[in-house]
């Protein structure tokens, strides 16, 4: 049997397992009970959870894909675990950008997650002009000789890399008319605002956040009103560049997964624990193999 053909029947044993209904349970007898129970072991600790299982490095802080020697590792680790996913990192040109520097690496984790708010549920060309009108009312332009572009800008010279994003103090008091006339909406505004109380009280920052576990990242920014799973699942890959992030409510990842194990996708189907015992042999790179589903979902078409 191949290994391909092996890691597609795996999957589908994972699936039939959980849509099937639990089976009758066989009772012991009062004395096999006994003897089990006199040549039990002692029970296991508490299984670590995934995302918590990568020790922190000595600095503190979690490993990344952005470390030296990582995303090799990372490549090696998938290539040999999952042979289908070997031949589609061998057929991808485009490095995996998990392990590139951000797009503006000056960026703290604050303004990651107010340009994520804004970008939310809005095609990108939009988000970037709301973004760019949002930072020329209340950023503060990084050369100041380009002043004069902020009266009259027609010929499109300035970008949000020009700015300084708003400190979270500044973003906490601004006024929610101000924010909607630069096109926010009301309810974004007060995300955007949430986002901002959290630093500025000092309940989260850059250097608690690389200091935090998966899980304990993923639990500080969905309790922020504004902030679900998939957006703090997309913080944790691409900001923080963790290396073991399975986002099992990205629509093209579910497709891609199912493509790639050949099981039937649905409405319902797979669920978020089917998606995590589908991955395991992805572990601790689960955020590099769902970059590669990534690239896969592009290919699938309708008939696929």
């Amino acid at each position: 049997m191949t290994a391909r053909k092996s890691a597609r029947l795996a999957a589908k044993a994972v699936l039939n397992k959980q849509l099937q209904p639990a089976g009758k349970v066989v009772k012991r007898s009062s004395k096999k009970r006994q003897q089990a129970a006199s040549t039990a072991k002692p029970p296991l600790p508490a299984p670590i959870a995934a995302a918590d299982s990568k020790q922190a490095v000595a600095d503190g802080r979690y490993k990344t894909l952005a470390d030296t020697g990582e995303m090799e590792a990372a490549l090696l680790s998938l290539k040999a675990a999952d042979p289908a996913l070997a031949a589609i990192i061998e057929q991808t040109t485009e490095q995996c950008s998990m392990s590139l520097p951000r797009d503006d690496d000056s960026d703290s984790s604050f303004v990651s997650l107010c340009k994520s708010v804004i970008f939310q549920q809005l095609a990108g060309s939009a988000a970037r002009a709301i973004l760019l009108k949002f930072l020329k009312r209340f950023g503060t332009l990084k050369d100041q000789s380009l002043g004069y572009l902020l009266e009259d800008d027609s010929a499109k010279q300035l970008t949000p890399a020009h700015f300084v994003f708003p400190s979270p103090q500044a973003v906490v008091s601004m006024d929610h008319a101000e924010l909607k006339a630069v096109g926010l909406s009301q309810r974004k505004a007060e995300y955007l605002q949430a986002v901002a109380e959290r630093f500025n009280n000092g309940t989260l920052s850059d250097e608690l956040l690389v200091s935090m576990s998966d899980s304990q990242v993923s639990e500080a920014l969905v309790s922020i009103r504004g902030i679900g799973q998939w957006t703090a699942d997309m913080f944790m890959m691409f900001y923080l560049k963790r290396p073991n992030i399975l986002p099992t409510l990205d629509l093209a990842v579910r497709k891609a997964m199912c493509h790639h194990f050949k099981v039937p996708f649905g409405k319902r189907t797979p669920t978020h624990n089917q998606m995590v015992e589908m991955a395991n042999a992805w572990e601790p790179y689960r955020s590099v193999a769902t970059w590669y589903m990534w690239r896969l979902a592009g290919t699938i078409t309708q008939k696929d």
